[in-house]
């Protein structure tokens, strides 16, 4: 490429392009040449003459008062006719634009703290919600735990009073039933001493009560039997009395 150049040619420009159009011009040729991209043996070079056409057209707009270059003649050339005054307008300018820059960075700077804070106040009532949740369900789960402990609780509770009241009926059916049998047993023996005593012995059969003999004279004295007062015969009187003996040893040997 030549030494020298004219900034608007080189960037596809006419000599009335904005600020924007500069930057659209130069973004849309430094994505064909610059390094990162292109193979280009020379394309460090060209970036590099690209860049300068860039600035030297912004710093034209932001400072007219300096001459532009003839086309043909080389844009780096040591500037002749050159102020004092317009040296410090040339400087305040850069000066203002640097401190536009700071300016601009520090309110994007101040802009992504804000955001970031924003997101963290955010994420910190995300999580004190997301707390406040857990706890609650938690507080839930307890709360139908312990409900479902004691319900469990009291049906165990209505099952023992179950048993235990079945359990008392079963006695109380036992006692009744044993008492029923006392009561008739007595009732029995009652009967029976009734018998005995309203019965006088003398009252017995006129017969002779052994098995088989009937006799009805020459009765012994009336003797109480198991069954009552019964008589027996002179000959039988004996036996029986010797068979109610042997049933009494009997009945004391056991």
């Amino acid at each position: 490429m030549p030494e020298s150049y004219d900034p608007h040619e080189l960037l596809d420009l006419t000599p009335a392009a904005s600020e924007e159009e500069i930057r659209r011009a130069f973004r849309r040729k430094a994505k064909s040449v610059h390094p990162d991209v292109s193979d280009a043996p020379d394309a460090a070079e060209e970036f590099k003459r690209l860049k300068e056409a860039h600035d030297l057209l912004i710093e034209r707009l932001h400072n007219p008062l300096a001459a532009p270059p003839e086309a043909g003649e080389d844009l780096y050339r040591p500037a002749r006719e050159v102020s004092e005054e317009d040296r410090e307008s040339i400087i305040n300018a850069f000066r203002r634009r640097r401190e536009a820059e700071k300016r601009r960075k520090s309110r994007r700077r101040s802009a992504v703290q804000g955001q970031a804070r924003r997101a963290e106040r955010k994420n910190d009532a995300f999580q004190e919600e997301m707390a406040r949740r857990r706890a609650a369900f938690e507080s839930r789960q307890r709360e139908e735990s312990q409900r479902e402990q004691e319900e469990r609780r009291r049906a165990e509770q209505d099952q023992q009073r179950a048993a235990d009241e079945a359990e008392r009926r079963r006695v109380e059916e036992l006692r009744r039933q044993e008492q029923e049998a006392l009561e008739r047993v007595k009732q029995q023996r009652a009967s029976r001493q009734r018998a005995s005593q309203t019965r006088p012995i003398d009252d017995a059969p006129l017969e002779c009560a052994w098995k088989g003999c009937r006799v009805s004279d020459d009765l012994a004295v009336a003797v109480d039997t198991a069954l009552g007062p019964r008589r027996f015969c002179r000959a039988h009187y004996e036996e029986y009395i010797e068979f109610r003996r042997s049933k009494q040893r009997q009945a004391s040997a056991r």
